[in-house]
């Protein structure tokens, strides 16, 4: 299913066609993001990034997110800290051990 109107990327949502300016229907930000200040348009579209990754990440999309494990911004470092342990969980030492037993 086509999805109406345009993709805004520091919100991440589809809004309709009325909803950009003349600039923003190029630069993909509906006029409600480019009233926020570029700080805030960059940490949006960073979290946006961060919630939309896939699960099998190429290299340069998991140096991407080790980097933003050191952000300034709190918001993403503990975002992207939740990422990647979600796909790269720590061993626990216990596992270590047992395979040393077997």
């Amino acid at each position: 299913m086509k999805k109406n109107g345009h993709y805004c990327k520091v919100c991440g949502e589809y809004k309709a066609n009325e909803k950009f300016s003349g600039k923003g229907h190029a630069a993909h930000i509906c006029k409600s993001c480019a009233s926020l200040s570029p700080e805030k348009q960059a940490e949006q579209m960073t979290v946006n990034r961060l919630l939309n990754l896939p699960w099998r990440l190429s290299k340069e999309q998991i140096s991407w997110l080790k980097n933003r494990m050191k952000d300034k911004r709190p918001e993403v470092r503990a975002l992207a800290k939740e990422q990647y342990e979600m796909r790269f969980p720590p061993k626990r030492l216990e596992d270590i051990e047992d395979d040393f037993i077997e």
